[in-house]
């Protein structure tokens, strides 16, 4: 499964590359196009800095990912400024955006990490001829990261259309205007996220299901 994910995002990245490099040749180096390729070169920014923290470091994995995230979110800063994505009104966005990516990796790295161990201690106990028993859904953890974190992007997604309607409601100045567009901002990440993570839940469910059937 982990590898499919993983060819899906290389090639859906691929495919987007060759569309919009063909597409310059047509429609020239548009807006949307510079935007694309911006993204990519931030992320290829950001999976070499991974890598050198990763390999140089030794936290521990809360506290990794705490540093990590204020590393990329100052790098994301840093770059939307050069490129013109952030100004000094807007710049804290950033934060937000940095925040929903560290989340899902952290609850994917969490399921993941659970299923590295399930499958050391079933190796380890089949190489002493002892019973393999998996173990019971209610004793999992990634799971239940998955469900908080999907409840709380869920809720501030609300909160965000929310607080959108209510400033369009009362959007008589500028002000309100603006913090009407950072709520509809706020729920655009936080809402797609939720489903990505709902996927995620689903899939785990499926799985674990398919295998208990196996062993059954």
């Amino acid at each position: 499964m982990r590898k499919i994910f993983r060819d899906t995002c290389i090639f859906a990245a691929l495919m987007i590359l060759t569309v919009f490099a063909f597409s310059i040749t047509v429609v020239g180096f548009s807006a949307e196009i510079k935007l694309v390729f911006q993204l990519f070169g931030l992320a290829f920014i950001l999976a070499v800095i991974n890598y050198v923290f990763d390999e140089k470091t030794s936290f521990s994995i809360i506290a990794g990912y705490l540093v990590k995230y204020l590393i990329v979110s100052a790098i994301v800063i840093a770059f939307g400024f050069i490129v013109g994505w952030f100004y000094p009104s807007n710049f804290w966005m950033a934060f937000i955006y940095v925040g929903v990516i560290t989340v899902i990796v952290y609850a994917l790295d969490s399921v993941k990490t659970e299923k590295d161990i399930e499958e050391i201690n079933e190796m380890v106990k089949l190489s002493n001829n002892e019973k393999v028993e998996s173990v019971p859904l209610k004793n999992r953890k990634g799971w239940k990261v998955l469900l908080v974190l999907i409840m709380v992007m869920l809720a501030l997604a609300a909160f965000s259309m929310e607080g959108y309607l209510y400033f369009a409601e009362h959007g008589s100045d500028i002000m309100n205007q603006q913090l009407g567009i950072y709520c509809i901002n706020g729920f655009v990440v936080l809402f797609p996220a939720a489903v990505f993570l709902l996927v995620v839940l689903a899939v785990y469910f499926a799985v674990y299901t398919l295998k208990q059937k196996k062993k059954g």
